[in-house]
């Protein structure tokens, strides 16, 4: 284990979050906000400086990174920066401890949504942003890495796009490694071309800026306590429905629109289900909170919409909320507690188990069915027409092992706090799935996580930090034959 090697890059990374530092400190001068300007710009320099020695330090020599090394450098990068993140938040007049900040810079990185902030409003515009560009950030998350950071060091990055983002397949890999670029460019014209949208919609530049960089990364942090509820406008929902939807698909779906793969699109079997999983999710609430309405057609738009908008903001694990879905009726609760599990498709910036291991798991179940009802037959599962491998289904099954083991021990963990069953494992499910809400009256859709106590807020924010890791990445470190010499 080169560690000299290791140090390096995270050092690095380190310094890339130090320059980014100087937007806020840039935000918060142009309003008028000397103090929280100039807390943001020594960190700044402070950052960057400290990076930029670790890297001299680390007398690098560039070299292929091993297996191993990889699984290393990714947790590290990413807990590394979670707590450089959390300094801005900690150092500034609001006020709160360590834990607070690291809770809330873990949940913009992961693109949670979960908060710690009861009065947004109070806070610096600088401030604001810092939060909003975290999420961004974790949007971005390897693709910055693998495009800024690592041809810099002339290291491959994209082993370590590979291990995070866990595609449908290897093989698709070198032709992301060719076009890495073009996947960026989509991801950067997506986050304008929504705020755009939402600038013309009416809000204002600034917050059409932050709710951009928060819906592009489904991420879900907002400039106000009631989030989109606070602009009282249709339009706004609609749109931020659609971009919410849109970073739910495969950030490769945008590479394929440039190259006008369009049946590519039209044929792929997980858009295909996430589309319309979707839209009979949204149909069938919307129908049932109609029939409670008494069939009135005044609502149904109003219905419609809000259904719409915190269904796929629960699917693509946003977070953003515009209706208390606890007030739709009993169903509701577990209802949302299921799509929290479900997450977007592979390869996007949503959280969640993802529809891609879902359907592999029930087309493997339907095999297997089929071949108890007939021993001697034989059925082989297919995805895309392709036949279902045996790495792939393990990969599948080690993974839904992970997130359950993970998910069980994370609420006995939160239940030990004092938590009751439902805030305890819908908080546990709500971190690994990087979802933001939770449910119940402690954390549920309309409140925050600031009256959690330092134990609890420390066991999420790690658990959000695994859960965007895809477990593998993580869990892999405590195996003791990861650290065999030989290897």
């Amino acid at each position: 284990m080169r560690f000299k090697l290791i140090f390096a890059i995270v050092s690095y990374v380190i310094m890339l979050g130090g320059f980014m530092m100087m937007f806020p400190a840039a935000a918060d001068w142009l309003d008028g906000d000397g103090q929280s300007a100039s807390i943001f710009a020594l960190l700044a320099a402070l950052t960057c400086s400290v990076g930029l020695i670790g890297w001299m330090l680390a007398e690098m020599k560039p070299s292929p990174l091993k297996t191993k090394e990889m699984f290393l450098t990714t947790a590290l990068i990413w807990f590394s920066f979670s707590v450089i993140c959390a300094l801005p938040i900690y150092f500034s007049p609001i006020n709160i401890s360590f834990v607070d900040a690291f809770f809330e810079s873990s949940s913009g990185l992961t693109t949670t949504g979960s908060t710690i902030f009861t009065n947004l409003e109070s806070l610096s515009k600088g401030l604001l942003l810092w939060r909003s560009m975290t999420q961004w950030m974790g949007g971005l998350g390897i693709l910055v890495l693998a495009i800024l950071v690592l041809p810099v060091l002339q290291i491959g990055g994209m082993q370590l796009f590979n291990i995070e983002a866990s595609g449908e397949s290897n093989r698709d890999m070198p032709m992301i490694a060719q076009n890495i670029s073009g996947i960026l460019m989509y991801f950067v014209m997506m986050t304008i071309l929504c705020g755009i949208c939402l600038w013309l919609a009416g809000m204002s530049a600034f917050d059409a800026l932050n709710h951009a960089m928060t819906t592009a990364s489904t991420g879900g942090f907002s400039t106000h306590d009631l989030s989109i509820g606070y602009f009282k406008s249709p339009v706004i929902e609609w749109i931020i429905t659609f971009f919410m939807f849109v970073g739910g698909l495969p950030l490769m779906m945008g590479l394929l629109i440039f190259q006008r793969h369009f049946e590519t699109i039209r044929n792929n079997e997980q858009i295909k289900l996430y589309f319309w999983f979707t839209l009979g999710i949204i149909l069938f609430v919307a129908g049932i909170r109609w029939h409670d309405a008494s069939f009135d057609n005044t609502q149904l738009s109003d219905i419609l919409r809000t259904t719409a908008f915190d269904i796929v903001s629960a699917m693509t694990s946003t977070g953003f909320i515009v209706d208390n879905y606890e007030l739709w009726g009993g169903y509701a609760t577990m209802l949302f507690f299921l799509i929290m599990l479900t997450g977007g498709c592979t390869g996007s910036t949503a959280g969640g188990i993802k529809m891609f291991r879902f359907s592999i798991l029930f087309k493997t179940i339907y095999a297997q069915l089929k071949k108890a009802i007939q021993p001697h037959g034989i059925f082989v599962a297919r995805y895309g027409n392709k036949p279902i491998t045996d790495n792939i289904i393990n990969s599948v099954l080690v993974f839904f092992g992970l997130y359950t083991f993970s998910a069980v021990v994370g609420g006995l963990m939160l239940s030990l706090c004092g938590l009751d069953f439902v805030t305890a494992s819908s908080g546990a499910i709500t971190a690994l799935s990087n979802v933001g809400p939770a449910l119940g009256s402690v954390i549920g859709p309309d409140k925050t996580f600031a009256a959690l106590s330092d134990t609890a807020k420390t066991i999420l924010a790690f658990l959000m930090i695994i859960g965007r890791l895809e477990f593998i990445a993580v869990f892999v470190l405590t195996v003791p034959f990861f650290w065999k010499k030989n290897i």
